[in-house]
């Protein structure tokens, strides 16, 4: 008798024997962008088990609320049931795997099927199924919770069935983000940046600043850290008295990769100066919202922090800014950015929309071409992995990561 398939993936390139001929200081070899069967490996066992932001806390404040977060091929109805918790429930229905949410958004008691009226709470369990007989067990037909976290008022998902632990992370960083009060935020703006190129290009973009000051002239104006480290650290070291005055943290937590506790999500945050003059990352570099949370002024600084590997975020001292990086196909992604500002903030008295997001608008233009034109490029036969530079060091650091995720998923191929 043949054993059953352990994997639904196509036939693949020699994943194993790319994996160990990767050069660690070096770009991906073509193929890692290029494959159709790469791809579908890369969200099986790279993207999908990650936690992804999905939303924040004000964005179903009330119970009944809801609101869908939809990736590739899942939907999951993020709700706030009548205790006030909330569940993150995939948006499958029991009987035949219907969509049961149709809207993005809205306000229910329970919700319904569309297709034959199977109804559940808000909790995900079974309210009613029609015409089903006596024999039919109604609390093994829920719909299926998807693992949520809440951190910091911001809603995470995951689509592992053994997600990462938040334990680690709130220990070491509820105290830092306390002062900034992103629990207390609400979301100004979000928008979708479409970028024809593999995911990983984004990510991998993101990571290094040695592109920012022939890229982002506009960033480059604002934030230091397109120059190398030894240049940097004067900025810093001017920033941590105006700081420590305003009781604003500039601990640096580096918990990636090897550095991250085994079961842990993988999280960072550090403190960085902006140029002198510059209060806020705005085009004049004067303040663009309310100070957030509990803040008394501005340090003329802004926080790195990082919650998983996809989900990285700039907090300023009067708005934040949350990444997202989103596969649509091997050769198609979308940038996503979300502005935070106070949840009391009010447009147009508070804050101008427009200068609000000047800067991360402008800059994730400008990315979406260098990112199109890398990709481009990687389709050529005269492209071949090139040495990293030493300002490219967190890009080496995701490609490790990457590769080590890999590398995992077809260890668990062999198991037994």
């Amino acid at each position: 008798m043949t054993k059953p398939v352990k994997s639904a993936l196509p036939p693949i390139p020699d994943v194993a024997g790319m994996l160990a001929q990767r050069r660690p200081d070096h770009a991906l070899e073509q193929a890692f962008y290029l494959s159709d069967e790469m791809f579908a490996r890369d969200m099986r066992d790279v993207f999908m088990p990650e936690w992804h932001f999905a939303g924040h806390v004000t964005d179903i404040p009330e119970p009944g609320d809801y609101i869908l977060f939809e990736l590739l091929e899942e939907s999951v109805i993020l709700c706030r049931d009548e205790a006030g918790r909330v569940h993150a429930l995939a948006n499958v229905c029991r009987h035949r795997g219907s969509r049961v949410c149709l809207e993005q958004g809205g306000k229910a008691r329970r919700f319904s099927c569309p297709y034959h009226a199977w109804t559940y709470n808000l909790d995900g369990s079974l309210f009613s199924a029609r015409m089903m007989g006596a024999d039919f067990d109604k609390s093994a037909n829920g719909l299926k919770p998807v693992p949520v976290e809440i951190f910091a008022g911001m809603i995470f998902v995951s689509f592992a069935s053994e997600p990462s632990s938040f334990e680690m992370l709130r220990r070491e960083l509820d105290a830092l983000m306390a002062p900034f009060g992103l629990d207390r935020t609400r979301i100004a703006r979000r928008e979708s940046y479409p970028v024809a190129a593999n995911w990983k290009l984004l990510v991998e973009n993101y990571n290094e600043c040695y592109h920012c000051a022939p890229a982002h002239p506009e960033f480059a104006r604002t934030h230091p850290t397109h120059m190398d480290a030894e240049r940097v650290k004067p900025f810093n070291e001017a920033m941590l008295p105006r700081a420590n005055d305003l009781g604003i943290p500039t601990d640096t937590v580096d918990r990636v990769g090897d550095l991250c506790p085994p079961g842990s999500v993988d999280f960072t945050f550090s403190r960085h100066s902006l140029y002198d003059g510059y209060l806020t990352g705005s085009q004049s570099g004067q303040p663009v919202a309310p100070l957030l949370g509990e803040l008394k002024g501005y340090d003329g600084g802004a926080c790195d922090l990082y919650v998983g590997i996809f989900n990285p975020m700039l907090v300023y001292c009067d708005h934040a800014v949350i990444y997202r990086f989103i596969p649509v196909d091997k050769d198609n992604s979308i940038q996503e950015i979300i502005w935070l500002v106070r949840e009391d903030a009010v447009e147009g008295q508070d804050y101008d929309k427009a200068e609000l997001t000047w800067l991360w608008d402008v800059t994730t233009i400008a990315d979406k071409l260098i990112i199109e034109k890398n990709q481009e490029g990687v389709r050529s036969r005269y492209y071949e992995p090139g040495q990293l530079a030493g300002m490219e060091a967190y890009t080496r650091r995701f490609l490790d990561l990457y590769a080590a995720r890999l590398s995992a998923g077809l260890d668990a191929e062999t198991r037994p």
